[in-house]
């Protein structure tokens, strides 16, 4: 027997009726939480991309002689002409130093393991007790008329280098679920660009805290990771920062402008970006259509001071983390470059053969060169 039909009683109102019938106001659009979610991948591939030939990379780098060292014992007397120092392999005879704590200035007269000959009270400074760790500046040299070659001294190139990461991002679906029509379009398209978007995050994190390591325990399976800006910078870090005043930014950045371009780019959490703000309004300003922002296809905030300017992208992801949504990362764009073995690429079609599903992956195998790492910086430890 048919089963009997419902019957409905009046005019029709939306509650009564079968809510199949109804046709959904539905957005085409599928709305992204995170757009721009990978801002340092887009500025590397646009500033400075590299082929890779091989999945480690290797780099060079100068460092010049030093001119800094310290007293390794206590300067007694005045008229001690022996000088202790932490680093006897810096000096050579006719170098002109400068204690830096009492201004006295000497000559170099012999060089010995850990002791210097010197001529002290050069100029008109006299000589003076020094004590352990006091600073001793290299001024310059000086030599006699006539006199020969003096001795040559260099530093030794630095032999750095990187691996390149494989990271894949696989996205699919059934055989059926793409032959379904749906709202917002093919749930391929959709699923490609959110996974374009996962690609690039991953990246995005590994160029800045990747962690550096060929590990080859499984024979014909090594598996490599790339460092990251956190595994090279070392020299300009400022740790256990607390509430960032201005004052201790400046600080940051004369450390971090030591070397290198006299504009470079803050990456920072919210939280830090915040604290900038709250003591510096009066020197961000917004960059506008001739600036960097349609260069690199983000808005940038610039922060104008007397050691360089400072162009500022937030990372709002940091501000999930306990620990990162107190870091910021001053990077020197000249000084990186993102170098490639693989590109990144978007391959179709990866599912087995007898399977009855659509499967694509996006396949980068690359890793981020951080060169001289004294041009960048991090601040770290940011509470407000």
């Amino acid at each position: 027997m048919a089963t009997a039909p419902t019957v409905l009683t009046g005019d029709l109102a939306l509650d009564v009726i079968n809510q199949s019938q109804r046709v959904i106001d539905m957005d085409d659009r599928i709305a992204e939480l995170e757009p721009n979610a990978a801002p340092l991948v887009v500025l590397l591939k646009k500033l400075k991309r590299v082929q890779a030939i091989a999945p480690k990379v290797e780099w060079l780098e100068q460092v010049l002689m030093p001119r800094y060292d310290q007293l390794s014992a206590a300067l007694t007397g005045t008229a001690v002409t022996s000088l202790p120092v932490a680093n006897s392999s810096f000096y050579r005879v006719g170098d002109v130093l400068r204690e830096t704590a009492t201004g006295e200035a000497m000559e170099v007269t012999g060089v010995s393991a850990g002791v210097l000959g010197v001529n002290r009270g050069i100029g008109g400074v006299p000589a003076a007790t020094g004590a352990s760790g006091d600073e001793i500046f290299i001024v310059s040299n000086v030599n006699v008329e006539g006199a020969s070659l003096r001795t040559i001294k260099t530093t030794q190139l630095n032999n750095l280098s990187n691996f390149c990461q494989i990271v894949r991002t696989p996205l699919g679906m059934t055989g059926t679920e793409a032959a379904t029509k749906l709202y917002g379009g093919p749930d391929r398209d959709r699923l490609r660009a959110a996974a374009g978007i996962e690609h690039m995050r991953d990246w995005e994190q590994i160029c800045f805290f990747g962690a550096k390591k060929e590990d080859t325990l499984t024979t014909g399976a090594p598996k490599r990771f790339a460092g990251g800006a956190v595994e090279y910078i070392s020299t300009n870090v400022t740790a256990a920062v607390g509430t960032l005043t201005e004052a201790a930014f400046i600080t940051f950045l004369r450390s971090g402008f030591r070397y290198g371009s006299e504009r470079k780019i803050l990456f920072a959490s919210p939280l830090v970006v915040g604290a900038i703000e709250g003591f510096a309004r009066n020197n961000i300003r917004v960059s506008g259509s001739e600036d960097h922002a349609d260069t690199y296809g983000i808005q940038m905030r610039s922060y104008v001071s007397g050691q360089g300017v400072v162009d500022i992208v937030m990372e709002r992801a940091w501000n999930d983390s306990t620990n990162y949504r107190g870091y910021a990362f001053l990077l020197d764009m000249d000084a990186l470059e993102f170098h490639t073995l693989r590109d990144t690429k978007l391959l179709d079609n990866r599912q087995a053969n007898d399977a009855d599903k659509i499967e694509d992956e996006y396949l980068t195998e690359a890793c981020p060169v951080v060169h001289n790492e004294q041009r960048h910086a991090i601040l770290k430890g940011v509470t407000g």
